[in-house]
Formats: structure tokens, C-alpha cells, sequence
């Protein structure tokens, strides 16, 4: 059984039909989220904040926590065939993040910058959990997560596509100027401590750093895409 909680993450979940059953405090007074479970029939029990609590360990609730269906991932090859067309396909690649806040937090920039999906490793590293979906705000609803065996050889398939493919990298010769321009792109963003594995920068077609002025070394994961995604969408 999966749980999420906080209003944003399960009004999203009942409006992509996810919501199995949904528990409350006495006092949870959210109208929105209320008749929505009303709409998809959705049985509402009400409970004690100790059983809420435990149910989630004290994380903020907000007073409402759902029971849910299994987080959606895709498959590689039907998104890849669905943007076979798309000129300004944008995607994102993870290199090993392990970090359940890093990945929500991707996840929300990626649905704000129109991201047409997220690719990870299906062993080895961070998943879709409840803190992802938490952090994501609802976001884990909408961008497709695309869980792969081997990272090199997606890369190969969507350089073959026509995907430019981008490592971000802080030791980088080029700035985010370099990105091109009307192409198709894939974003690559590495672990929260190591960057970029050895193995994915071979891949990719070019390397690029976010110029920095202050005296911090490096940006947090979920920062650093929100940036570079926000640059690319200016810029198409």
C-alpha cells in the first residue's frame, strides 16, 4: 500500500483517478479535495491525529492522507515513438540521484517547463516513493517517469532520434549560451555528490556549466535542472 498526504498531492492523485480510499482528521475542512472524493466516489474515513500520524511518521499531513494506486513509470520506446515528431522535445536524464527531494523537486520544474518526460535507472537509484510525491506537489501525476536498464544505450537510441543530448557539469568549458537552439533536447543531471558518471559524459554531445559568481562550489540537483530548464525554454 502507498500513501501520500498534504493537499496538493492527493487533490492531483484524485484528479488522475489514483485514490484509493482517503483518511482525514475531524477537523480537515478542504472543500476542493472533499468533493472531488465525492466525484470519483472515493470513501473518506476519519481518524485520530495519533493514527494520521503514524500512518505517515508526523511528516506534514496537512490533515488528509491517501491510500493510493501504484506510481505510473513508462516504458522507453512508446514515449521515444510519441516524439518522433516533436521539435522541441524536451527530456530529462538522471545519473544515479538518490535523493527522494531532489527527484520531486525535478519532477515539479520539469511539469512547470513542459518537460515531455523524466529517465532513470530502474535499479540503482532513487525511485518514485511517497516523498517524491509529496515534494512533487502533484507533478509525479503528469511528467512520465521512464525507468531504463542501461543509460549509455538510451542516450545512443535518442541521439539516433535526433535528441541533442546535455550533461551539466560545474568543471564544464561551455555555459548554458551553448545549449542549441531549435532541436530536440535531453538533459542530463547527475548525483548530488559525484555528478556526472564517467560512463554518461562519454555520451553526451556537449557539456555545460551554470556560471557562478558567489563563493558556493556547486548547486543542489533540483536547482541546478530548474535552471537550465528555465533557460531552455526561454530560449527555444
Amino acid at each position: 500500500m502507498s500513501i501520500i498526504y498534504g493537499n496538493n498531492t492527493v487533490k492531483n492523485a484524485l484528479i488522475n483517478n489514483r485514490v484509493i480510499k482517503l483518511y482525514k482528521l475531524e477537523t480537515f475542512n478542504n472543500k476542493e479535495v472533499l468533493e472531488l472524493a465525492k466525484k470519483f466516489s472515493v470513501k473518506v474515513v476519519t481518524i485520530t491525529k495519533q493514527e494520521i500520524d503514524s500512518f505517515c511518521k508526523n511528516k506534514n499531513h496537512q490533515g488528509i492522507i491517501a491510500e493510493v494506486k501504484p506510481y505510473q513509470t513508462y516504458q522507453f520506446e512508446p514515449i521515444l515513438a510519441k516524439l518522433k515528431n516533436k521539435s522541441n522535445s524536451l527530456l530529462v536524464i538522471l545519473d544515479e540521484l538518490n535523493d527522494p527531494h531532489n527527484l520531486g523537486a525535478i519532477l515539479r520544474s520539469s511539469d512547470v517547463f513542459g518537460v515531455d518526460g523524466i529517465i532513470y535507472k530502474k535499479n540503482g537509484q532513487v525511485g518514485l516513493n511517497d516523498t517524491v510525491s509529496k515534494v512533487s506537489t502533484g507533478a509525479i501525476d503528469y511528467v512520465p517517469c521512464i525507468e531504463v536498464t542501461n543509460l549509455s544505450m538510451t542516450i545512443e537510441k535518442l541521439k539516433k532520434e535526433g535528441f541533442w543530448v546535455i550533461g551539466l557539469a560545474g568543471e564544464a568549458k561551455s555555459d548554458l549560451k551553448s545549449i542549441p537552439k531549435d532541436v530536440k533536447l535531453a538533459v542530463v543531471i547527475g548525483s548530488e555528490g559525484k555528478g556526472i558518471s564517467q560512463l554518461v559524459r562519454k555520451h553526451c554531445d556537449l557539456l555545460v556549466k551554470i556560471p557562478m559568481l558567489g563563493h558556493v562550489s556547486c548547486l543542489n540537483a533540483s536547482v541546478a535542472a530548474g535552471i537550465v530548464l528555465y533557460h531552455i525554454r526561454n530560449n527555444m
